[in-house]
């Protein structure tokens, strides 16, 4: 999975309203949260604690922060409505959510401006964890049926088909996510996590066979269950490939430090200067 930064990073008194309900997945929903753009990574956790206290209040009246997930400016993914990591939790939605889902909100206002390059990476990373998780098809082209619970555009009890990987806008009657990340949702992005997913599929499974490879190892996997960290929030907290690691300094580890090195090299040309002395006496 991803690295997601927990709840418990911005949520500062802020429980759920009422205990969260198991939700059966499907397909994946993608949101904005038509908010202000330009905002910094550190400044994520206030903006989610304005989401949830208007979510909870007497305008929306709804359990928790809507979301299941959201994803930052600088590619930072956030635990949204409590319990969305450990399984899944069934969201809420403006104009009404027919269920069968987990809900992913870009923030910012993306009618008006294009999700950075960060955001779409992490927004493609979190969906391929999301469908892999859950068992959801993201072949393009690939399509789900249900029954809605009822909304603005699908009354309950209508039989509505979705693609698997979709826009808001497919469920109610609004602009969401947006037309600039409506086009890429549309166009693209299920072709985009498609891809991600197979090249992530071979790290999942466990060979019994050594191999050597000069790379460093693949850690990124596909998992039922979550760790989460408990560090601080990070601003951009995934990576497409894992990082390489560093080289150690003199004194770390389990290697010798360079002042080690350049002692065994004395040691080693003094030696080869005495067995060369004692080769010429002996041949004279």
């Amino acid at each position: 999975m991803p690295l997601i930064n927990p709840r418990s990073a911005w949520a500062i008194d802020r429980p759920p309203k009422t205990v969260p309900s198991e939700e059966e997945v499907r397909f994946l929903i993608v949101h904005h949260s038509a908010s202000h753009n330009g905002h910094s990574g550190s400044e994520v956790p206030a903006i989610l604690r304005a989401f949830y206290d208007f979510h909870t209040g007497s305008s929306r009246g709804w359990a928790d922060l809507a979301y299941n997930f959201l994803i930052d400016v600088d590619g930072g993914i956030w635990e949204g409505r409590a319990g969305s990591i450990e399984g899944p939790v069934a969201g809420d939605a403006t104009g009404g959510n027919q269920g069968f889902t987990q809900l992913v909100c870009l923030i910012g206002d993306f009618d008006v401006a294009t999700p950075s390059p960060a955001a779409l990476a992490s927004l493609v990373e979190l969906m391929a964890w999301l469908a892999e998780r859950y068992d959801v098809s993201t072949a393009p082209g690939a399509a789900v049926a249900f029954v809605s619970r009822g909304s603005n555009l699908h009354p309950a009890g209508a039989e509505v088909t979705t693609p698997t990987i979709t826009g808001h806008r497919t469920m109610s009657q609004t602009s969401c996510p947006g037309a600039q990340l409506n086009d890429y949702v549309v166009a693209g992005l299920s072709v985009d996590v498609d891809a991600r997913r197979a090249e992530l599929a071979p790290s999942a499974t466990t060979s019994t066979t050594p191999t050597t490879t000069t790379d460093a190892p693949t850690t990124t996997t596909f998992a039922s269950t979550t760790t989460t960290a408990t560090a601080s929030p990070s601003t951009s907290s995934v990576t497409t490939r894992p990082p390489t690691t560093p080289p150690l300094a003199s004194g770390e580890g389990d290697l010798p430090g360079p002042g080690w090195v350049s002692g065994a090299v004395v040691v080693v040309v003094t030696l080869g200067g005495l067995l060369m002395w004692r080769h010429r006496r002996m041949s004279r």
